[in-house]
Formats: C-alpha cells, structure tokens, sequence
C-alpha cells in the first residue's frame, strides 16, 4: 500500500468513525482501490446521502468480499516509518564517523607532542598538524551539511504525514493536535463540520476524478475564505474548521460567508465542459473549552440535522 492510499484508508475510517484495525484497513483499501466491486457497491449503496458505515456494515460486507481481500493492510505508512529508520541509521552512521575522526585528531596530536618532546622539528609537525586540522574541519563541514539535509528530509516526511495527500490541508490528526494545543493554552474554540452535499452523485455521474477535482477546489475556497484558521480534512467529503477564541454566533458568521462562497461557484467538468452546477456543503458548529470530543460530537449533531431540515445550510445550538 502506498504512502497516498495508506492514508485515504485512514481518511476513509475516519469519516465513519471506525477503528483503525488491521481488518478495517484491509476492507478501506479494497474499497479505495476498487479491486472488488461488490464491496464497492456495497458501501456506495449504504453510505448514500451522508450514511455512515457501521462496524456491523463493514464486518458483513468484508465476509462476502473474503475471497477477494488478500491484501495485507499491516503496511500501512510503511514508507514513512522506513525512511525514519533510514534516518535513525544514517545519523548513527555520520556520529561513528565524526567520533572516529576525532579520536584520530586527538591521538595524531598527542603524537606530535611527543615528537615536539623527542626532539622532531617543530615547523614540520606544526605543518602535518595544520593539514590535519584542515582535514577534520572539511569532514566537519560536510558531517553538518549531511545532518542538516537528513533534517529537512525527516521534517518534510513528518509534514507529508500530517498532511490529506489529495487536497494538502492538514489531516484529522494534525487537527486533533491543533485543537488539543489551542485548549492547553487556555483557549476556547469553535469546531464547525462541514461535509458537502450529495457528493456521492457527483462521483457516480462524473467520476471519481472529477469528484477528487471538487473536493479539491472546496478545500481551496475553505481555505482562502477562512484564512487564517485551520481548515483540515476530516475524512472523505467532510471538513473541519478551527476557530480559536471564537463564540459560537460569530464562528456561525464565518461558516456561513463560506458557505455562500463555495454555493456562489458554477462548477464543470474540466475534461468534458459538461456543467456540474452548484455544489454546497451543510456546517454544524459546537464550542468547548475543554472536551474537543464532546463538541465535535454536537458539532457533528448539528450537521446531520443541517442535513436533514433541507441541505445547505449551517446549524449552531449552544450547549445545554
């Protein structure tokens, strides 16, 4: 499984709030793959119009995809903890080496104190000491260069697994250390999830490509609307908003100008022109000063009933 699909699989468990086994992950890639399609259809018929898959679902439809499910899903994010071992050893690898030299530089000294000592001309030694310590500087040099650049490497591994491969906006579990950090300061916050409307029709008439292209262009107008706060993908067509310090009227001003800038687009279909029309997304909002759990909990209760009352549109109710 690679690094993009591993981490659609986890997307995909994600949004239906299911636990990330290895059997879970098995049945996400058969399903994101498309390697068997009665499985796929399976899920595209119960999760029609916004229903979440249930472990009860997931576990009858995985025993009749059975024959088909040999793919071990253990791999995931394989790629990203080999290249962290990768780094582990490399850096082991350049501190041996500096040591070594080091050691070398120290002993090559105190021998040629002992020349000095023993009566050996003191420019020659003093110029084998210069070439040797121009020669440990050079190694140095490029022992830094090397651990700056394995730096950069493991930071930039490090940012691909914090971040949704498709549309580049921070994952559920960049959002989840976001929110947490935001409450250890002691700060509130306003949690909105958003999840477009009827997405699965737009995959079933124009294509999964042509769907990934909305999803992408929705992350991008969220973003740009909402800038500065976070804007993370949540999973599959949902979103979720953070707004720090924020009351929960003034988070639902937000969301809405939003909300009317993605409804306010006229979509096509880049490969065919043929018109898409609007495309909207419902938005429930909770806040909390304390449990993240909790208010995504109502944030996600708001939404379904967004939903429910007719669709684009966003819903707020103070806690009780």
């Amino acid at each position: 499984m690679n690094r993009k699909t591993a981490e659609e699989a986890i997307h995909f468990l994600d949004a239906h709030r299911l636990d990330p086994t290895p059997s879970n992950y098995t049945f996400a890639y058969l399903y994101l793959t498309g390697v068997n399609g009665a499985l796929r259809k399976g899920v595209d018929a119960i999760t029609y119009d916004g229903v979440r898959l249930t472990q009860k679902d997931l576990d009858a439809l995985m025993g009749a995809a059975s024959e088909g499910a040999g793919t071990n899903a253990a791999g995931v994010n394989d790629e990203y903890r080999a290249l962290i071992r990768h780094q582990a050893l490399a850096v082991a690898d350049i501190t041996a080496s500096t040591l070594r030299d080091t050691g070398a530089f120290s002993r090559d000294l105190t021998q040629g104190m002992e020349q000095v000592s023993a009566g050996a001309d003191l420019i020659n030694v003093v110029q084998a000491m210069i070439a040797r310590t121009t020669e440990v500087e050079r190694k140095l040099a490029e022992t830094a260069r090397e651990t700056e650049k394995l730096r950069i490497d493991l930071d930039a591994a490090r940012d691909d697994a914090s971040r949704d491969a498709l549309t580049n906006l921070p994952n559920r579990r960049a959002a989840d250390r976001k929110i947490q950090a935001c409450l250890e300061r002691g700060s509130s916050i306003a949690l909105a999830f958003c999840d477009i409307d009827k997405f699965k029709s737009i995959n079933d008439r124009f294509g999964h490509a042509v769907g990934d292209r909305v999803l992408k262009v929705i992350a991008e107008t969220l973003s740009e609307t909402l800038e500065p706060h976070v804007v993370a993908r949540f999973g599959g067509e949902e979103f979720v908003v953070l707004l720090p310090d924020m009351d929960g009227d003034a988070a639902f001003e937000l969301i809405e100008t939003a909300r009317r800038a993605v409804a306010g687009k006229n979509f096509r279909a880049r490969d065919t022109d043929e018109v898409i029309g609007q495309v909207t997304f419902s938005a429930g909002i909770a806040t909390t000063t304390s449990d993240p759990e909790e208010a995504l909990r109502r944030a996600d209760q708001s939404l379904y009933e967004a939903k429910s009352s007719g669709r684009n549109r966003t819903i707020y109710k103070q806690a009780a």
